[in-house]
């Protein structure tokens, strides 16, 4: 796991979950088009003076699974064999980087899903697409305190966004949503938990009820947010083919259910809620998060 502290301006914030592309070449079994209007979507607030982020949630490429990496590893193969295979890891990663160019600079950061290739100097894909972005790697989970600084002042308020690529095997549109729920109530004074790997879409709001006893006793409550965040790969393909076959990729072949496509977009808005009936009533500072998916 690994954390980091993050100041934003003082305007609304939409954070964009992208992830589970598994680019493998084939633009038939890749949601691109997809992907790219929802790129352009994202930035379209940014006209209106608001930020627009992003959060990788891994999977970005199909090369290579933890077996097919394991196995290759135990190839023994020759300096000249690793290099040829180095290079293609890295062409796919180069081509999923000309897929999310136009938001480059503008990431909280990435994590690694199970796809990826650990190429000859010790990297990763996933982290050589991080430095083509500009983009921290957060390697399996990412721990982000999303801080808002006030301009009049030294004041800020912020929110925590809890995010990893996910596991399991669930097949209901609620699993992700299941899984997080365990996760939430693990973590004290975490506000979103983001989930991918399953390629459903879906986000839950939660109640977390406190007690509060001074100055008189009452109780209050904070929302948490639970994402699954879907993705780009798709579940059937028409007229796909293996060699000369006709036959389907590893999800149709296990008759998964059909991805949800997409990403959901989490929303920060800060601001300035006054205490009291008059003007003279205190002022505190309040954050709105809410989730489209």
């Amino acid at each position: 796991m690994k954390q980091a502290k993050i100041t934003l301006p003082w305007k609304p914030l939409h954070v964009w979950f992208i992830g589970d592309l598994q680019w493998a070449g084939d633009e038939d079994a890749v949601a691109v088009a997809h992907l790219k209007r929802t790129i352009a979507h994202a930035l379209e607030d940014e006209a209106r003076g608001h930020t627009v982020r992003f959060i990788g949630m891994g999977d970005y490429t199909d090369f290579a699974s933890p077996s097919n990496r394991s196995r290759l590893k135990s190839a023994n193969l020759y300096d000249t064999a690793v290099d040829v295979i180095d290079q293609k890891a890295l062409s796919l990663t180069r081509e999923v980087y000309g897929f999310l160019k136009p938001t480059k600079g503008k990431w909280l950061g990435l994590i690694e899903g199970h796809h990826f290739y650990e190429l000859k100097d010790g990297t990763t894909t996933d982290m050589r697409l991080c430095e083509m972005l500009d983009a921290e790697f957060f390697g399996t989970t990412g721990l982000l305190h999303v801080q808002f600084q006030r301009e009049t002042s030294d004041q800020r308020i912020g929110v925590v966004i809890w995010f990893a690529h996910g596991t399991g095997n669930g097949q209901t549109g609620y699993y992700p949503l299941n899984r997080l729920e365990k996760k939430s109530a693990e973590w004290e004074q975490v506000d979103v938990f983001a989930m991918g790997h399953t390629t459903k879409m879906a986000h839950e709001f939660q109640n977390k009820v406190y007690p509060r006893w001074a100055p008189g006793m009452d109780l209050a409550h904070r929302k948490v947010i639970l994402i699954g965040t879907g993705g780009y790969c798709l579940t059937y393909v028409l007229g796909a083919t293996q060699g000369r076959v006709p036959r389907g990729g590893y999800a149709e072949q296990r008759m998964l259910n059909a991805a949800i496509i997409g990403s959901p977009v989490l929303h920060a808005r800060p601001g300035v809620r006054r205490i009291g009936p008059n003007r003279e009533g205190k002022h505190t500072l309040s954050l709105e998060i809410t989730a489209e998916a």
